[in-house]
């Protein structure tokens, strides 16, 4: 992973931007929630509030030797905002570098003679599918529709394409369908063979 998706990664970074969002929502909340909130040992947690109202992030309210408020500083709040843009902006720098890998693959799968195609399942991959389509003009493919084997989704639409059952999918003019599910992956294969479907026109997202 690159340097600069380190925000992604369970660091003491993270845990500081939960714990300060955490005691930002709830002054009342215990050193047993964060602990439990930041899956990190009491101990850990004490030593995170003692950095943080060093910092001037935190400020402390003891009502009791053992019942403690925790009041998030003007200070602490910035800090918040800084985390958050780092955040996203990790976030983002993944989000980008999966796009550009999906735009390649589907330039690919143009470039093997595929223009209209039928995508085989409704899910995350699917999504990213056509955001990227969308986003990428360049890219001159036609999805002709989407099947899902689920009865849940079937006539439903995803960015304005209807979401079929499979018994449709022989009877929709296409060039080839492209797998695009991880977790049924063989199922739609077996699927797809059950049909007589021709192999050479399957399309693989995810190798076997």
């Amino acid at each position: 992973m690159d340097s600069n998706h380190y925000f992604l990664k369970p660091t003491p970074l993270l845990k500081e931007y939960q714990l300060l969002d955490l005691i930002a929502k709830n002054s009342d909340i215990t050193q047993r929630e964060l602990s439990r909130n930041l899956n990190v040992a009491l101990s850990m947690i004490n030593e995170y509030l003692d950095k943080a109202e060093q910092n001037g992030y935190i400020s402390k309210n003891y009502k009791s030797s053992k019942d403690v408020e925790y009041h998030i500083t003007n200070q602490g709040k910035d800090r918040i905002k800084l985390l958050n843009i780092r955040y996203l902006k990790s976030a983002l720098d993944v989000y980008t570098s999966a796009r550009g890998e999906v735009s390649q693959f589907l330039h690919r799968v143009i470039n093997e003679g595929f223009k209209k195609i039928i995508l085989y399942g409704a899910g995350d991959v699917t999504d990213i599918l056509l955001q990227t389509l969308n986003y990428d003009k360049s890219l001159n493919l036609e999805i002709v529709a989407i099947v899902d084997d689920n009865k849940s989704k079937q006539n439903t639409k995803m960015y304005g394409i209807e979401i079929l059952p499979t018994s449709e999918l022989t009877k929709l003019k296409h060039d080839g369908v492209l797998v695009s599910s991880y977790l049924h992956h063989d199922k739609i294969l077996e699927h797809l063979k059950s049909l007589n479907y021709d192999q050479s026109k399957i399309i693989h997202f995810f190798k076997d």
